[in-house]
């Protein structure tokens, strides 16, 4: 196969994966009361928000309810690559900026479609009982988002005090990405005892990504963007995510009250279109052009043309599972007065470490067929542990609560792993926010602040990294941390070059708001 046909043919696949992979992971609190106790809201699941935290909180949910709101998640990070821009190799140009230093570069957080560069999480859900309130059960129809924050946005190039226009040194990671996530829902709940309530959610997720990335045409070491290519995913959807979830709820008196939910794994198969752009002049004057599959033997779906490659993308949400407790003091009447809450949430993210990606193209020259890329980000399981509470009083005819909590999450990925295009940090949330009812109406209002670590990734053969001369980081030991997309190698020959040296700076704003009205 003539090697540029190669190339164009592979870079494809891994670009388009690593767009497709990437993403922010999930933050505590979707919905304002729940993200004012920064996510501690298993067992209190009092309103139409449970259906993304326990579908058995609808049973406390009477007569019939109208929930319209969102959370707006604003993230923030700061990427300085340790380092330098190296000569090229022998035979090309010299570079105007040989040594200078990696410019540090930021998420351009008004890339995001909401306000002040926010992320926006809406939620629509009714409730109701069918005018039926002796009766033990309860339906819900809504929808909801992934509370998380997969926007990305930095370029494809950087300038630097002197004026140079440079190229980005996150461009192997990621250029920019767009994932949307949402998911209608159904759920109804079955109380068999005045103690237990039983919750069941169905879900048909919906998903569209885009996004494009920088990758390696021949090896390059140096990095010269005489040897880069970049790849554009235009855009890939899946409009059948299936999931489901389950919950309880247990009452064994007045002052406690003890919750469950789990939630499935949601598997996404999207389909859509890309093209490729080689940037440089690896290959001189050769050109070789990467033709669709015929149509009778696609795997993504016919109709593909060149320049419009049909593609398509899998890849895993991870399942995860929720228990807590919250001890409850009550008025004379019976009302709350004031809850705590403590929750313990496990989100198994070591299933869903690798993406796999198949684009239906061939080389015209040859016929060599596309093969599917798998490529893995070190994901690992998470536990977090969550403490949140409310108070409430009386005010101006109506009632008024107070909330607050603190959250914990282990790390999604080790260190090594820690790079531009998603978040692995371990995380502390902080989080206040009020409620307000007066007859049928409920305002609530929920903020909070995420904090992580700075981090730095170490470089491996200081200063410069690997080179054509002295190629690995450690002689003899599979690739351990991202590197570049290196189409021409494979997955299993990969060149070792990790690209994600440096010190990271992140953390998240957040916000939510939302109004209930009752019938």
């Amino acid at each position: 196969m003539n090697r540029l046909g190669t190339w164009n043919i592979l870079l494809v696949w891994l670009a388009l994966e690593g767009s497709a992979a990437a993403g922010g992971l999930f933050v505590p609190g979707a919905g304002p009361s729940a993200q004012g106790r920064a996510g501690a809201f298993v067992a209190r699941a009092d309103d139409p928000t449970t259906m993304s935290h326990n579908p058995a909180g609808f049973a406390k949910q009477d007569g019939t309810q109208l929930y319209v709101g969102s959370n707006f998640l604003r993230y923030v990070l700061s990427y300085q690559r340790s380092g330098s821009y190296e000569a090229p190799g022998a035979g090309e140009d010299d570079l105007p900026y040989e040594g200078q230093p990696f410019p540090k570069v930021e998420n351009d957080g008004d890339a995001a479609i909401g306000p002040l560069g926010s992320q926006v999480l809406p939620t629509f859900v009714v409730t109701s009982d069918l005018g039926h309130p002796e009766w033990p059960v309860r339906f819900a129809v809504g929808l909801y988002s992934v509370q998380a924050f997969p926007s990305r946005r930095y370029g494809r190039d950087v300038t630097l005090d002197s004026g140079q226009v440079v190229p980005a040194p996150q461009r192997y990671d990621v250029v920019s990405q767009e994932i949307i996530l949402s998911a209608p829902s159904l759920a109804v709940t079955y109380s068999p005892t005045d103690t237990i309530d039983i919750g069941v959610r169905g879900s048909w997720g919906l998903g569209s990504f885009k996004g494009s990335k920088t990758v390696w045409t021949l090896p390059n070491y140096e990095e010269s963007p005489n040897r880069d290519a970049i790849f554009t995913l235009t855009e890939a959807k899946d409009n059948f995510i299936p999931t489901m979830g389950l919950g309880v709820l247990y009452r064994p008196s007045n002052s406690f009250e003890f919750g469950a939910a789990w939630n499935s794994q949601g598997q996404i198969d999207a389909k859509g279109t890309g093209s490729s752009e080689i940037t440089g002049t690896p290959f001189g004057d050769a050109t070789v052009q990467v033709i669709p599959r015929p149509d009778d033997i696609a795997l993504c779906g016919p109709g593909g043309v060149t320049g419009e490659l049909k593609a398509c993308v899998s890849l895993t949400l991870a399942q995860n599972a929720t228990v807590g407790g919250r001890w409850i003091h009550r008025e004379a009447d019976g009302r709350e007065k004031a809850d705590i809450e403590l929750n313990v949430k496990w989100e198994d993210w070591s299933v869903a470490n690798k993406s796999t990606v198949q684009v239906d193209g061939m080389v015209d020259v040859t016929g060599g067929l596309l093969e599917t890329v798998a490529n893995p980000h070190g994901y690992q399981d998470v536990i977090s542990t969550r403490l949140g509470g409310g108070y409430r009083i009386d005010v101006a005819k109506g009632r008024l609560e107070v909330r607050a909590g603190v959250a914990y999450d282990t790390k999604t990925a080790p260190a090594s792993w820690t790079r531009a295009d998603q978040d692995g940090k371990r995380r502390a949330t902080f989080a206040t926010g009020l409620g307000f009812e007066h007859g049928r109406y409920r305002l609530d209002l929920g903020f909070g602040a995420v904090w992580e670590p700075d981090i730095t990734v170490g470089q491996c053969k200081a200063p410069a990294g690997p080179s054509r001369d002295s190629p690995g980081c450690e002689d003899g030991v599979d690739p351990v941390n991202p590197t570049p997309a290196q189409p021409l190698y494979g997955e299993a020959e990969q060149k070792e070059s990790p690209f994600n040296a440096g010190t990271y700076e992140s953390g998240y704003l957040m916000a939510a708001l939302g109004l209930k009205v009752s019938f």
